[in-house]
């Protein structure tokens, strides 16, 4: 059996539905069980699997019946493999019940240090330090999640409760922040990045994730900067309490951005800006011209969304036929646009 069959199996796909600062951190129902002789194996050289190693490839960590996902820490001695599965109940993934297990392994000792069980482990990340961060996706259907951070040792450190699913987490490369991300969720707990100090055990600031939903993050341990790294865009900073410090960076890069996805809604963020200039009209123009040549007309929806901001852009430069024409075409492809009635004020004026 492959390491395909294997996570299909025994391990889970996310299968979650997407759509504050205040509630306390605190011990979870999270259960400990001690290493057992099971974990003991000749300790393997950092870098590369070796053959006995238990780390089997980038995906699987396998040590005796336990078979994992797993993740590193960045200098190589920390191993945290979890498995959201209950392979005595012959399931894994979504379901009500069966906890998943989790064990952290020293590859130096070449032993795991002990296992730990919760309902649905995911999303593991592990520090130089050992301390390492897990996320909980609850058993059932609900909206809910719990981010926990443990001590080396496998002693509970902070564990924060939300009522919306955990999309992604991070833990600082020496331990000493941790920090995940909310999805939508009609709670107020829903799109909210959430920054914790593992040291005083607090959490520094709930926000509304501004860059939006990025590949990765990376903490900076000095300033408690967070850095949100989005694909095809570049890299993005909140200041370390919080506060979106890149958003003009943020908004520029959308701006010049080959892909229309980006750029079309910059450009109608330039349009819709209470000191619109023809200057800026312009820009706007360019850029939704740009953005139909790099692939939207493929698209109905933001073909006919760039040829209302054509539209929109053509009004503001006073150039009203042109206007009306992009309006025409944009109604022909969805005539709930919204540009019906001002396409025939347009038309009223040229006559």
């Amino acid at each position: 059996m492959g390491w395909f069959d294997t996570l299909k199996n025994l391990l889970s796909g996310k299968g979650r539905d997407d759509v504050r600062p205040g509630s306390p951190i605190r011990a979870t129902d999270t259960k400990f069980t001690p290493a057992s002789p099971l974990g003991t194996t000749a300790a393997p050289k950092r870098g590369a699997a070796e053959p006995d190693s238990p780390v089997k490839d980038k995906h699987i960590f396998r040590l005796g019946e336990y078979v994992g996902l797993h993740s590193r820490s960045p200098k190589g001695r920390w191993v945290l493999s979890w498995s959201d599965s209950a392979p005595s109940m012959g399931i894994g993934g979504h379901r009500e019940s069966g906890n998943g297990s989790y064990l952290l392994y020293d590859a130096e000792a070449g032993q795991v240090v002990f296992r730990g069980e919760m309902p649905r482990p995911n999303g593991g990340h592990v520090a130089d330090s050992g301390h390492f961060s897990l996320e909980d996706w609850h058993f059932g259907s609900t909206l809910s999640g719990t981010f926990s951070v443990f001590e080396p040792n496998g002693q509970l450190v902070v564990a924060k409760d939300v009522t919306a699913n955990i999309m992604m987490s991070d833990i600082s490369v020496n331990g000493r922040y941790a920090l995940f991300q909310t999805a939508n969720s009609p709670t107020e707990d829903g799109r909210k990045l959430f920054l914790i100090d593992i040291t005083t055990r607090e959490i520094r600031y709930s926000i509304d994730p501004l860059a939006g939903w990025p590949e990765r993050y990376s903490i900076d341990e000095e300033t408690a900067e967070v850095t949100a790294h989005l694909k095809d865009l570049g890299s993005f900073r909140y200041d370390s309490q919080g506060a979106f410090i890149d958003a003009a960076k943020l908004a520029q890069a959308k701006l010049v951005s080959p892909r229309y996805e980006f750029a079309i809604p910059a450009a109608e963020a330039l349009l819709k800006s209470p000191d619109l200039t023809a200057e800026t009209a312009r820009q706007a123009l360019d850029i939704v011209e740009r953005a139909r040549k790099h692939g939207a007309d493929q698209v109905d929806f933001w073909k006919a969304k760039s040829l209302k901001l054509q539209g929109l852009a053509h009004e503001a430069l006073g150039e009203l036929r042109e206007a009306v024409k992009a309006f025409d075409q944009a109604l022909a492809l969805d005539p709930k646009i919204g540009v019906k009635r001002k396409r025939d004020s347009l038309a009223k004026k040229i006559g």
